[in-house]
């Protein structure tokens, strides 16, 4: 940890009797899945209530929570949340957490541009907003191809440094601490899943939140020991790309110019419609959409449930990989179909795929869609080159 405080911004809204909003944005594991109530027992919940009855009677501020975790997420798919979930509640303070789903992504560079959009959206924002990287783990020996059988957090730690953040290695804590008490992962592990070497009960989330109090405390001294870096410290360039900087999203249910829709689409009643998307457009098979659009990176974010069908895809008339949403259990995803491409414009056609006989047996298969995303570079940078 460096020996100046890293997120003034964030402990002077809690000095000076203002508002400090905290975003958690993350995986199930930010959701606190395991978590016997995760309203109460959860470490979202336990640190939101830490900041409060520690600081809201000495200082008058007001403490307050911002949602962004998704679960099975990784971090290059949720660089298309902020502007939704996120960035509009003008948060001080986010804790960034996807260590643990970034673990089997193929592609490192990926990794790298999700992390980075993260947080230049975070401290790029009108209303800057402090970040905290946070590395969560998993059993010892669990994730054959990590450090120890743990889960590497390296490019997390590297973006962290480059862009002076603290991190905060909630992984390295809980197993220190197992350790020191003579306990192992089964202390810390959820009961009600077989298999399961990643998601905590309430005694590994108190963990969780140890670590992070532990970390925030650390901050809070530096600040009040003067040692504190600028508040408005110019943002690094780029370790990698900011592409994933810059994005927009886009509702297919609504009309929009960009979105061509044909064959049985239609909007699924909005009461079975989860708080991440306005709506969820299913389509059936046979159904096309186009979306038309000027960028470098697409996403689509849907529901996966278990009667899910596939999206054939195709971008500027060749074919790609198109998403699967079919899953056992019902939750929302989103799949980065493309990156890197020349910031010009492209096509992209999704075709709803047939039912497959072996895993859509229930009636009425659907593909649906919460959004579209797009990285696209603002014309005032893309002039200066």
């Amino acid at each position: 940890m460096a020996d100046y405080c890293q997120i003034p911004n964030a402990v002077e809204k809690v000095f000076a009797a203002s508002h400090c909003s905290v975003a958690y944005i993350g995986g199930s594991l930010t959701t606190a899945a395991g978590a016997s109530n995760t309203a109460e027992t959860s470490w979202r919940a336990l640190f939101t209530q830490y900041l409060y009855r520690e600081y809201h009677t000495r200082y008058q501020c007001q403490v307050s929570e911002v949602m962004g975790g998704l679960g099975a997420s990784e971090s290059y798919p949720a660089a298309f949340t902020l502007v939704r979930n996120v960035l509009p509640n003008n948060p001080d303070l986010a804790m960034v957490e996807f260590c643990v789903n970034d673990r089997v992504a193929p592609d490192k560079e990926l990794v790298l541009k999700g992390m980075e959009g993260l947080v230049r959206q975070l401290m790029c924002a009108a209303h800057r907003c402090d970040v905290m990287i946070v590395g969560a783990g998993c059993r010892p020996g669990s994730n054959p191809k990590g450090p120890d059988g743990c889960i590497d957090q390296s490019l997390h730690r590297q973006v962290a440094v480059h862009y002076d953040l603290p991190f905060v290695d909630v992984q390295g804590y809980i197993h220190r601490t197992l350790a020191e008490r003579g306990q192992t992962w089964d202390d810390v592990s959820i009961e009600f899943a077989q298999g399961d070497d990643l998601h905590l009960n309430d005694y590994g989330n108190r963990l969780w939140f140890e670590a992070l109090r532990e970390s925030f405390e650390e901050q809070v001294g530096l600040f009040q020991a003067g040692k504190r870096k600028e508040r408005k410290a110019p943002v690094p360039a780029p370790i990698f790309s900011d592409e994933f900087q810059h994005v927009e999203i886009i509702d297919p249910a609504r009309k929009h110019p960009a979105v061509v829709l044909e064959g049985p689409w239609q909007r699924k009643p909005d009461g079975y419609v989860p708080w991440y998307f306005d709506h969820l457009l299913m389509g059936r098979p046979g159904a096309r959409l186009t979306l038309t659009f000027t960028g470098s990176a697409v996403c689509v974010w849907g529901l996966m449930y278990n009667n899910g069908l596939k999206l054939n895809g195709e971008l500027d008339g060749e074919k790609i990989a198109g998403p699967y949403f079919r899953h056992t259990i019902e939750f929302g995803k989103g799949m980065v179909l493309a990156h890197g491409l020349p910031h010009a414009r492209h096509v992209l056609v999704l075709t709803v795929g047939e039912p497959n006989k072996k895993h859509n047996k229930q009636p009425d298969p659907t593909v649906q869609i919460g959004y579209l995303g797009i990285a696209r570079r603002p014309e005032a940078a893309i002039e200066k080159e």
